[in-house]
């Protein structure tokens, strides 16, 4: 990571990825993960490949209304190829699923509904509760509690009143998605949306691991990518599992929900032969 981490400064462009070919990425250094300094955080990558599938065989008569991503393991910091193929084809409903692969591994599978467009302005209310707006609320640094280049690229503002386990975040970057590309805003939005895990922390990822093995994501509209608001709660229950839920707001209000599966554990130790494994 040393030869990466000295060419960030002059020569990485300001983006979490650089394309190679079609479906193919080189990650850069400001998606290095929080966990280990050789991995992508999953964030920009959940991005990457919603983006993938907003460009899918694309119809202006369809919209991604759910996302769901399964990691099947760490998420080396390497060159990144993702696979897109309609599963379930529909005049009104499909299936699609996207399939990350790096050095020939599957890495992560992602399956996303895409539904109808329909005019029901008529009938539409939402019951998703509202964060307050970004006016007020504090500067926080994520880097004092995660390390890696993904939370370095971040601009964080939370509300007052958070505390351990529930905590509302408004998140920014200057970082595009892809470099030179215009990202859809979908995919914009969504690569800033598993940072979730990090903002409400009930202990310290110092003291403790709770990495997520997934990413789900419901929308009832299409966000708007030039603010993220997480509003996130986390809970871990008594024999190792763990939850973070929260309300996901744009600067117009709520526009869906997220949740993330956590495997809640303790550093492995020296004699365990697993020591030297991945986090996942």
């Amino acid at each position: 990571m040393t030869d990466l981490n000295a060419a960030a400064d002059n020569a990485t462009p300001l983006a979490y990825y650089v394309p190679v070919r079609e479906g193919v990425y080189q990650p850069t250094i400001h998606v290095q993960g929080a966990w280990q300094e050789t991995e992508q955080h999953m964030a920009p990558i959940s991005g990457l490949i919603t983006h993938e599938l907003a460009m899918h065989d694309r119809r202006d008569d369809m919209q991604l209304g759910r996302i769901c991503f399964e990691i099947l393991g760490m998420i080396p910091l390497q060159e990144s190829t993702i696979h897109v193929e309609t599963i379930r084809p529909g005049r009104t409903i499909e299936l699609l699923e996207a399939t990350l692969t790096i050095g020939g591994r599957t890495i992560i599978r992602a399956r996303a509904w895409r539904l109808a467009v329909a005019d029901m302005r008529e009938v539409a209310g939402n019951e998703l509760p509202a964060m307050p707006g970004p006016a007020g609320s504090e500067k926080l640094d994520g880097s004092l509690e995660w390390p890696g280049g993904y939370i370095r690229s971040l601009q964080l503002q939370a509300i007052p009143g958070g505390r351990e386990g529930r905590r509302q975040v408004w998140i920014r970057t200057d970082c595009k998605l892809i470099d030179g590309v215009e990202a859809a805003p979908i995919a914009a939005y969504t690569m800033l949306v598993d940072t979730a895990n990090g903002i409400a922390t009930r202990v310290r990822p110092t003291e403790l691991m709770f990495p997520n093995v997934d990413l789900t994501l419901h929308f009832v509209r299409e966000p708007d990518p030039t603010l993220i608001g997480l509003d996130t709660s986390v809970t871990f229950g008594p024999t190792g599992l763990g939850l973070t839920s929260s309300v996901l707001n744009d600067v117009h209000g709520p526009v869906g929900r997220v949740e993330q599966c956590l495997t809640v554990r303790h550093f492995p130790t020296r004699q365990d032969p697993d020591a030297t494994q991945s986090s996942r």
